[in-house]
């Protein structure tokens, strides 16, 4: 890890560094794969600032034989870009290799180009920088630092030490309480309601966990079973939900993700493809107090939480939530928590050698006055 005066000198140094910028440019983004889909709840928000995304750009147009458009704009092939006047590429993936190519193509074509989270975050540098003063301690600066400024360069991190125990990692959020409620928003196929299990060491007083990918919900239910068997726990003591979390209650598309097993599988912008799925709010869904909230939603994670804005409020839960999806979701999400309850403290723990599983951990020290 780095010095704290250092690592906040470089992040803001990268941020403030102004040698480009995409100010009067047609804003298009290169990509139409899972990555530029996970950042289309982030680009929504950032339209409402004057952000607007003309297309989209692929070089593999074969696949939009039929529908040259992505979530509802057009898809332009790379030398169809060359007539638009005044264009700014935006690349959108979070792998090195493919950054370096598609900058260099562009290049090549004199067409300007950044990463897409470069320019994100230095047109909200100062979001970043509160956001990384807000954590609580050096370790977690240290993680901060090093992950925008790798989001920004297209490149992995190699300065990061990989902490094992995700959604679990400071001590407080393993402590045993026999009445505790775990709410596990994107339960996949169970595997983070095991491990809440067994850190608690079957000491727990219930488990509530949404899942809208039918084929991951019937192995959540399956392993559930078994869990329910080996830990001699109570029927009710672990419900599960066929459905999504959201803003409000109602209805989404959702995908699934067949090429990882279900792992990536979301709720879209496209209502053209997918299957309608139900969504819940946790104010909506929610009867009772709750203490533990768990959130790896594919880029619905500040959906949830404006949609948990009363329970929060009310309850203050401990918070372990996925911030990676998108660039946008790095520095707003933080920001709306701590708007929400001023009182939640910040931690930040990296869980991959890549530039996913980043959570951040927020939690209300015992004794402290509500904001209300």
């Amino acid at each position: 890890m780095t010095d704290k005066g250092l690592s906040r000198e470089a992040l803001h140094h990268a941020l403030t560094d102004n040698s480009f910028s995409p100010e009067g440019r047609k804003l298009f983004v290169w990509g139409t794969g899972n990555t530029a889909q996970l950042y289309q709840e982030g680009l929504k928000r950032l339209e409402e600032e004057g952000f607007f995304i003309y297309g989209y750009c692929d070089n593999h147009m074969e696949k939009f034989a039929d529908d040259r458009s992505f979530c509802g704009k057009p898809v332009l092939g790379a030398e169809e870009l060359l007539r638009e006047k005044n264009a700014y590429v935006l690349i959108c993936t979070p792998q090195p290799q493919a950054v370096c190519g598609i900058a260099d193509q562009l290049n090549g074509m004199g067409i300007p180009n950044r990463h897409i989270d470069a320019v994100i975050f230095r047109l909200h540098a100062k979001e970043v920088m509160a956001c990384y003063d807000a954590l609580e301690d050096e370790e977690s600066r240290d993680i901060y630092a090093e992950l925008v400024l790798c989001r920004m360069n297209g490149r992995y991190p190699v300065k990061l030490n990989i902490n094992r125990k995700q959604y679990f990692a400071p001590d407080r959020f393993r402590n045993a309480n026999a009445n505790e409620v775990f709410v596990d928003c994107g339960a996949f196929v169970g595997d983070v309601v095991e491990r809440y299990i067994w850190n608690k060491g079957g000491a727990f007083g219930k488990i509530i966990a949404f899942e809208p990918d039918k084929g991951n919900y019937d192995a959540l239910a399956y392993r559930v079973k078994r869990l329910k068997k080996e830990w001699n726990l109570k029927e009710d003591s672990i419900v599960l939900e066929y459905a999504g979390i959201g803003e409000q209650n109602g209805e989404g598309v959702f995908v699934h993700d067949a090429v990882n097993g279900g792992l990536g599988s979301k709720y879209v912008a496209d209502a053209s493809e997918g299957d309608v799925s139900r969504i819940y709010s946790i104010d909506g869904y929610m009867t009772e107090p709750f203490d533990f909230l768990k959130a790896d939603i594919e880029g619905y994670e500040y959906q949830m939480l404006l949609g948990a804005r009363e329970s929060i409020r009310r309850y203050r839960p401990l918070l372990a939530v996925c911030i990676y999806h998108n660039a946008v979701d790095f520095y707003t999400i933080l920001l709306l928590i701590k708007s929400i309850e001023p009182k939640y403290k910040f931690a930040l723990r990296h869980h991959t050698g890549l530039v996913s599983e980043t959570v951040l951990y927020a939690w209300v020290e015992e004794g402290s006055a509500s904001a209300e």
